[in-house]
Order: C-alpha cells, then structure tokens, then sequence
C-alpha cells in the first residue's frame, strides 16, 4: 500500500472559511465511516467508505478493508453521519439569482422547463462547467407544431426544432437531442404527430414529459412524465356531477385547480393506476405549488421563506420574488372568508360548486389526491419532485417542502428519497451517471447530520455537500451575481402582468350620475383595481377579462373628457394605458 498523506479535514472548518466551489483542489476524496443510504434498493450501510477521483466516485465499501489509495487523498471522517446522492428538482423555472439557494439546501441539480433556449444553452454551459455557481442545469427543448407559422415559431418562441407531420418527428428529435436533455410536449398537438414524437424521443435517449388534462390518454400516447396531477384528477372524474363541476372550472396549463380534486371517484384509481404503470408513466406531483396555502404546515413553511429572505446576505432576492412566493401562502384566504357553501365563488382561476364550503372542499380534494398517490407508490408507480420554483414557491427550500408534504401524504421517506434522486434521474435517461452512490457515478454526495430515513426533515440537516468531486461553499454571499439575468417579462404564471383595457361600457354618462361601468380586456387580476382619473374606484373582479367599478355621483359631477384606468400590484403588475370617459352635462 502506498504511503498516504492523510489531510484529516473537519468539515465545520471548512464551511466555516467560506470556502468556494474550487476550494478542496485535491484530486482525490475519502469519505469514511458513515451509514450510506445509497438509493440503489439496498438496506442503508454501517460503516461504510466512498473514494472520489476527480469528479467521479470510483469505490464504495464497508468496513476495514479498504483498497489501495492514491497519496495525498484528503480524508473526511463522517462518523455518525448518513449520506445520500446529492438532490434533484425536476421543475423549476431558472432564474438568475437562484444558484446559492439550490446549493444551501443540498440540491445539485434542477431541470429547467422553461422556454428561452439560448439562453439556457449558455447558463447550462456556464453552471455545468463550475463557471458560475450553482448547480448541474439541465432543461426540456419545446417542439412546435402548427406548419404556417414554423418560422414565425422558431423566431419568437425560440425553439430548437418544429414538426407538422409525423415524418418531421425524427428530424425534430434530433434538433432537440443535439441542444437539451429533454423534450417538453404541449398540449395542443394532434395525437398521431405527438405520438411519434414520444417514440422517437424515447429511441434517441430522451425523456419526454407534458402538461396533461388526461393521464390516462398521456399515458397511451408515451409521455413518461406527467407535470402536477390536473390530468389524474379527470381521468377518474365520471360522474355526472363531477363533470359539470369540471365544465365550471377554467383550466388552464400549469394553473392551480385545487377546487378540481374534491369530485375525484376512488372505484376508478386502480384503472388509472394500472395504466400508468403499464406505460411507464411518471408523476410529479406539485404539492407544494398547489396545496402551500390551505395545509395545516402553512404558517411553519413560511416562516422558513421568510427567515430566508431577511438574511442580509440575500437581499439580492428581487422583491418581486419575495412576494410571489409569499403570496402563494395566502391565496386561499379570502375565499375561507367569504365561504358561501353552495354558491359559485371564484379561487385562484377556478370556479366551483362547493361540496360543503370552500374548506372543506379543498380538504377532501387534498386527502383525496393523497390517497391516490398513496396506491400509485403501492402498486409500483413512481414520482419525481419538483416545486414549479420560483412560480410559487421558494428555490432550494421549496424542495425540502415538497418532501415533507409527501410524507406527510403517507409515502414513506425511502420512496421520497427516490422522487428526488434515482428516480428523476431514470426520467431524464441519465441514471447511469446521477442519482445513486456507485463506482462510476458522478461524485454529486450530501452528508447528513441525522438520519432522513427517520425523519424527512433531517435531509435539511447537511454537514457538508460535494459536487463533482469538491466540497462546496454553502454560505449566502451578498455580493453573488450571475451574467445571465432575465430581461422583460419572466415566464412565470403566477406573476401579475400589466392590465391592458379594451373598451368601457357605458362610454359617456350624464354629470352627477353614479353608476356601475364595466371594464373589458385583458390580464385582470382579483387584485387589479379600477381608476378615475388616477384615484381609486370600488372594483368587483369578474374574470381575467372583465372588471366592474362604481363611479359615484362625486366622480362624475365636473363634465368632460376624464380617464378610465386599471392597476394590478406587485409583484408584477403595473397600469393599464388609460380609457377616454365621458361626463357629459345634464
């Protein structure tokens, strides 16, 4: 055995230096005495060892017996501790900012499905080379349809690759297989063309994952990743009921329909059930982007985004951000108050008949989808985490959240573990490198202060994260930046966007009358407030299209040209181009 220089390295130093990405340039790691929790299906292992080369894990062992090590391997005793593969979230909407956050909670990779694909060819470029710091970035590539407007498509929306016809499927797959790692499907292609599209992803090597308002007809048409559980939820609603409670509610893609789960029907689950798991379908849930606002952890979970966000050290957080996330927590609080039972209301873009009260319905509707989740892990099925961060929820500890809420759905803490290792990483066809503690994988490891077979929690408790074979820097620094910040509007849906006004009904009324106009257009918000002449009217949101305001007798007592205008708040948000009104004399 060669002579070894160990360098026995406690961690608490380490983090405590504040050291970066770079900071342990040694070119090969031991970690040793730990239980390791290595996500293949084995029982967790006493006593065990990992050796890092580079950025690869070339061993892994238990007990004494350790092979030949190189000289000046850096020795990290984590006696006491537990590992697990660095985690992953599988939905997230990239952002500038967010790098530190995934790193601080453990998260060594995130997949993108947003659509600017330049610009995330570069950001992939820099984060996946250690340029810049964060973590492993990978993201979906778009195929458009519609043949007479490919080009204008391939303009404006940026895609990599379009297809009208089944025999363009191939050519488009491998635009997308040269560019991203997977392939993102809407909803609005014709069944043959999206079919093949699948088939020919699945021969190149790529994941494919959609939106669904059908799970079981995903299913059927080989999409192997279903986002949020919309299309679970209708393909077991049957009854006559249940479908003109769905013909109420608006859906729309990517959009919360918690109101939706109540009239699941449980006789239909296992047909479901059995016919994704024929199919090979994956789920990602969502809970934390659906149900944040009306669990029983609400309070708990945003105290944790704001314990974040007062830290002086990440106060380059754009407040718009804040509020977004924070908002998220509060969407269902209005409509706890104003509990009609039994007449239409309107919740976060969906209307309903109630079952029994606003709370009560959302109640059923969350154990219902529970349950669901419940038999689908039971009979085999499998999911994968994501947060849709940062559309509602917070990066890195949205993650943690999201966990917690499907242990407490009853899932056990192995198979959540999965949901945010292994398992995405089977999605993405890339678990012959990432998710798994293995000889030959990519060396992306958490140590663990206690036991997350135990306690889901505990996988917040980390003593140290290695990536790519280096110890990392999980420190907050406040003057962190990256080069690639999003201009313009950012492609998220729970952000306000500026009203747009299209007409006003009447146009004109006589001096000192009140009266109740209605303002049609585009982009309103239960929030937008209507105004006369910059101040502020008492306003009745009807829909994304329609608000209602009063104008009294003292808005309308001076004759002339005056101007009718609307405001959403933040975060978003902004003022509508105003409207002419008219006060015409007696």
């Amino acid at each position: 055995m060669y002579k070894i220089q160990r360098k026995l390295i406690q961690l608490s130093v380490l983090i405590l230096s504040g050291l970066m990405m770079s900071s342990v340039m040694a070119d090969s790691l031991l970690i040793e005495n730990a239980t390791l929790i290595d996500m293949t299906g084995s029982r967790p292992r006493n006593n065990a060892s990992i050796l890092i080369e580079n950025d690869t894990i070339q061993d892994v062992w238990t007990g004494n017996l350790r092979p030949q090590l190189p000289d000046d391997v850096v020795v990290i005793d984590a006696k006491g501790k537990f590992i697990i593969p660095g985690l992953m979230d599988s939905h997230v909407h990239y952002n500038w900012y967010m790098g530190e956050l995934f790193l601080h909670h453990g998260i060594t990779a995130v997949v993108d499905l947003g659509s600017r694909i330049y610009w995330q060819k570069a950001l992939q470029k820099g984060l996946n080379s250690g340029q810049l710091r964060g973590p492993r970035y990978f993201f979906c590539g778009r195929i458009g349809g519609d043949a007479p407007a490919n080009y204008v498509a391939v303009a404006q929306r940026r895609l990599f690759a379009t297809a009208s016809t089944p025999r363009e499927a191939r050519r488009a797959v491998s635009a997308i297989k040269a560019n991203a790692d997977c392939v993102r499907m809407g909803m609005d292609t014709e069944d043959e063309l999206y079919k093949t599209l699948n088939l020919e992803a699945n021969r190149a090597g790529l994941g494919v994952i959609s939106h669904s308002y059908d799970a079981i007809h995903s299913a059927q048409l080989g999409v192997n990743g279903i986002e949020h559980l919309e299309g679970i939820a209708l393909s077991t609603i049957r009854s006559e009921a249940g479908q003109a409670a769905v013909d109420a509610i608006p859906l729309e893609e990517g959009h919360k329909h918690p109101l939706l789960y109540q009239w699941m029907e449980e006789k239909y689950y296992d047909e479901v059930i059995d016919i994704l798991i024929e199919n090979n379908t994956y789920l990602n849930p969502t809970f934390i982007h659906e149900w944040k606002g009306v669990i029983d952890r609400t309070d708990e979970l945003e105290q944790d985004d704001l314990n974040l966000f007062t830290n002086p050290n990440l106060q380059y957080i754009p407040m718009d951000e804040k509020l977004v996330s924070l908002n998220q927590y509060h969407w269902a609080d209005q409509a706890y108050l104003e509990d009609p039972k039994g007449e239409q209301i309107f919740v976060n873009n969906s209307y309903f008949i109630p079952a029994d009260g606003v709370k009560q319905s959302l109640e059923m509707g969350y154990k219902k989808i529970q349950d669901f989740l419940n038999q689908f892990i039971d009979a085999g099925g499998k999911i994968y985490s994501g947060t849709d961060t940062a559309a509602a929820s917070t990066p890195g500890i949205s993650l943690h959240h999201e966990m917690q809420l499907l242990v407490d759905a009853g899932i056990s803490e192995m198979d959540v573990l999965k949901s945010s290792t292994i398992w995405p990483a089977e999605l993405l066809r890339i678990d012959d490198r990432y998710g798994t503690i293995e000889a030959g994988k990519a060396a992306d490891i958490l140590i663990l202060d206690a036991n997350p077979l135990t306690d889901i929690a505990n996988a917040r408790k980390i003593y140290t994260l290695i990536m790519a074979g280096k110890v990392i820097d999980r420190n907050f620094h406040a003057d962190y930046n990256n080069p690639f910040p999003q201009h313009g509007t950012v492609s998220k849906h729970q952000y306000h966007q500026k009203p747009v006004i299209k007409n006003v009904e009447p146009p004109i009324v006589t001096e000192k009358t009140g009266i109740t106009i209605v303002i049609t257009g585009d982009k309103f918000q239960p929030e937008t407030i209507a105004l006369f002449n910059g101040q502020k009217l008492q306003t009745h949101f009807i829909s994304h299209n329609e608000i209602q305001a009063i104008l009294t007798n003292e808005n309308t007592r001076m004759p002339g040209s005056h101007l009718i205008g609307a405001t959403t708040p933040a975060p978003g948000g902004g003022s509508a181009v105003p409207m002419e009104f008219i006060v015409d004399y007696e």
